[in-house]
């Protein structure tokens, strides 16, 4: 049986053991009355005697009252110091400073108060020490008590048993007083079943077979049963379950119990709610003997202590969930001593990063001092740690213990009340590594960029400009760098910003090298390029371009000068000879005087074909002089050709029509194309008598088609002898030379149609 004054002693101890106090007092509530049971002071024996609070010269009553009154703890740093306490006479008195005042609550109820002091330092109940302190006083309540009851219970039944034995003894000589004491005893009966149903524990009475005779009320409405429902039957045919969530089959210890219940004065387990529910109780068990001293009952009183065995599961589940986290994490995890580095705690991870094989290694043993490449690393972050109470993302080299060297990403946090330093480390050699890699190719690749002399610019598939590099500062204003996000539509006129995302669709919808060339006017003058065009990305171009005004200004003198030459020589032959051959047809005409009429139509037969002659020498020399392919692509040559007709043959209407988007051509093949356009074009209106001509190129992916179509007179494809149709011959050698495929489709009062179709390589 657990004596009262044993547990005060017993528990005083430990709190002084634990707590850091020089002082303390134990004070209960005894009959509405705060009562101090025990004290003690520093080495010397405990005082366990007696007397009310009011008379008490040891302890600052009024922090003991306010406790009372709230049921909160009161802490404090420097009692002396505290303003709600300035007048308390023991306070002001003993210069106290570092004061606890905790109640002791048992089912919310209040039953005592613990009162701690250390005048020697200020601070010392911490907030650590505070937990330890109130989990001892949730347990102490209980033993309390279950002490205190056990106490009550053992005095009431001496005292019964001493009146019992004078009355007695007081029978034969007392009988006119039996009905006095027979009330008496009716009363103290009462008095006993009242403290058991008022009690805030079960109260619960058993026979040596199990079978349940009493319960009180707290006990029936803990384990949710009526009355009637409990008394008369077993302990295991009600609360005792067949076997714990743990596993543990307790009927064994239950039938030990019943034959031997000295054998367990304490013990704690769970039982069987009606509803299912289980709790946990803490049993104390009493053996009850009849007068001749045979044990005829058990009782035993038992304390809810579901929620304190929840919250210790909940807290041994948390501890084991972190104390996985913390061995298994990748990141090193380190506690550390601000002072001088000690290793006080780490996880496997922190002792591998520094080449050890187990923390155990590292522990109390090294200092991190030594394994900082650079300690004024460390001292610039203890700095840190001091100013902002933490560190985050703080690199720093550190030094294995075999002295490799590796880079290290610190997130600290720092422990001032207790001196330590505790975060995580994490290795991050590799992305430095990749760091000096990528800024070296950067640099690289920015030199690359540098020494290129051509602009150079990356475009998406809506046409918009992600960044341009300038190149030759001969471009002018027009790789600035300040049109990136600018779309071509932004950056050049309508038709040209058209045929430009062209190409960029085209490239990023074949995944193929493009190269085109066009020009543009910078400066006031016309300049060439030569662009290449290739995918990067998904959705993104490199549109490389490069200066060729030079190579396409000597091809067009060249050209210029071959062109100007056989136009010299077609005067200088073909046009001289006709002009001859007209001076001796009119001299010939002078002399003849023989069949005039005839000669006359002869001669001017002669005159005809000499003067249709020349007309075509020189339609030949114009021909041969307009450059219309060289100034620019197969579209815009044929554009301008069109609007040249337009203005020369006013009775005809002319349409011009592009499909599909538009890439380039060969050369070769784009000014072979361009002759077939203008001979059909130039037949359609000298010879069809069209109203109508309609001029369309065709872009497919895997082919080009030219399509020229009028509306006039139309014509017998074979019915054409070849001496009147050379310019079908001639468009029919032109589209042979290429690879290209000529169709004319016509009849007579029907108009014509002439397709060439290129295939693309």
């Amino acid at each position: 049986m657990i004596r009262l004054d044993q547990l005060i002693a017993t528990l005083m101890q430990v709190v002084i053991d634990n707590s850091g106090a020089e002082t303390g007092a134990l004070i209960l509530l005894e009959e509405d009355q705060l009562a101090v049971v025990a004290q003690c002071s520093g080495n010397k024996p405990y005082d366990l005697e007696k007397f009310a609070v009011a008379n008490c010269a040891t302890i600052p009553v009024s922090v003991i009252h306010s406790v009372e009154r709230t049921q909160e703890t009161l802490v404090f740093e420097d009692a002396v110091s505290e303003p709600s306490f300035l007048t308390d006479p023991y306070i002001q008195h003993n210069q106290t400073r570092s004061l606890l005042c905790l109640p002791i609550l048992n089912q919310s109820q209040l039953i005592g108060i613990l009162y701690l002091e250390n005048n020697l330092s200020a601070g010392v109940f911490t907030r650590d020490r505070l937990q330890v302190l109130k989990l001892l006083m949730a347990q102490a309540a209980i033993s309390l008590e279950n002490a205190r009851l056990c106490e009550q219970l053992e005095d009431y039944t001496k005292t019964l048993e001493r009146k019992i034995e004078e009355q007695t003894q007081a029978l034969q000589q007392e009988i006119i007083d039996r009905e006095r004491t027979e009330d008496a005893l009716r009363q103290s009966e009462a008095n006993y079943r009242n403290l058991l149903q008022t009690a805030n524990s079960v109260i619960i009475r058993y026979d040596p077979q199990g079978r349940i005779h009493y319960i009180n009320d707290y006990g029936i409405k803990l384990l949710g049963y009526e009355e009637h429902q409990i008394l008369g039957r077993t302990l295991f045919e009600t609360i005792i379950p067949d076997i714990e969530i743990s596993g543990r089959d307790v009927k064994p210890m239950v039938h030990d119990l019943l034959r031997n219940p000295q054998a367990y004065p304490q013990g704690e387990g769970e039982n069987l709610c009606r509803d299912g529910r289980r709790v946990w109780v803490a049993w104390s068990n009493q053996a009850i003997f009849n007068e001749q001293g045979e044990f005829v009952e058990i009782l035993s009183v038992g304390n809810d202590t579901t929620q304190r065995r929840q919250a210790e599961e909940a807290l041994q589940r948390s501890e084991a969930k972190f104390r996985n986290i913390f061995e298994n994490s990748q990141v090193g995890i380190y506690r550390t001593r601000t002072c001088d580095g000690l290793i006080l705690n780490a996880n496997q991870r922190f002792a591998d990063l520094f080449g050890f094989d187990s923390p155990q290694e590292m522990i109390g043993i090294e200092h991190t001092t030594g394994y900082w490449v650079n300690l004024g690393d460390r001292q610039r972050g203890i700095e840190v740690l001091k100013r902002d109470g933490e560190v985050r993302s703080f690199e720093a080299q550190m030094r294995k213990r075999d002295g490799t060297v590796f880079w290290g990403l610190f997130s600290s946090y720092l422990n001032v009340a207790d001196d330590y330093i505790e975060g995580v480390l994490a290795d991050i050699s590799d992305r430095k590594q990749a760091e000096v890699a990528l800024q070296d190719s950067e640099a690289e690749l920015r030199s690359l960029f540098s020494a290129i002399p051509d602009p150079m610019c990356i475009f998406d598939d809506e046409g918009q400009l992600i960044c341009a590099i300038k190149g030759n500062p001969s471009y002018g204003e027009l790789y600035r760098e300040e049109y990136t996000g600018k779309t071509l539509h932004q950056l050049y006129d309508r038709e040209q910003a058209d045929e430009f995302l062209s190409y960029v669709q085209q490239v990023l919808r074949t995944q193929q090298v493009l190269t085109v060339e066009y020009s543009q006017w910078i400066a006031g003058r016309e300049i060439w390029f030569s662009a290449r065009i290739a995918p990067i990305r998904h959705k993104q171009v490199i549109w490389l371009a490069r200066d060729i005004t030079p190579q396409k200004q000597a091809e067009a003198t060249s050209i210029l000068e071959e062109r100007n030459r056989m136009a010299r020589e077609i005067h200088d032959t073909l046009a001289q000879s006709f002009t001859g051959i007209l001076a001796q047809v009119g001299a010939a005409n002078q002399v003849l005087t023989d069949d005039v009429e005839a000669t006359g139509a002869h001669l001017d037969l002669i005159k005809e074909l000499a003067r249709t002659g020349l007309t075509e020498a020189r339609r030949s020399v114009v021909a041969l002089r307009p450059q219309l392919l060289e100034e620019g692509s197969l579209q815009s040559a044929l554009h301008r050709l069109v609007a040249q007709l337009r203005t020369a043959a006013l009775d005809t209407t002319l349409y011009y029509e592009i499909e599909g988007a538009v890439y380039a051509l060969p050369s070769e093949i784009e000014s072979n194309l361009l002759r077939i356009g203008q001979e059909a074009l130039t037949n359609a209106i000298r010879h069809a008598h069209a109203d109508e001509i309609r001029v369309k190129l065709v872009y497919d992916r895997d082919q080009f088609c030219l399509r020229v179509k009028d509306n006039g007179q139309g014509f017998g494809v074979g019915s054409i002898p070849s001496s009147k149709g050379f310019g079908l011959l001639g468009m029919s050698e032109r589209a042979e030379r290429i690879g290209a495929q000529l169709t004319i489709r016509s009849q007579p009062g029907q108009g014509a149609e002439m397709i060439v179709t290129v295939n693309r390589e």
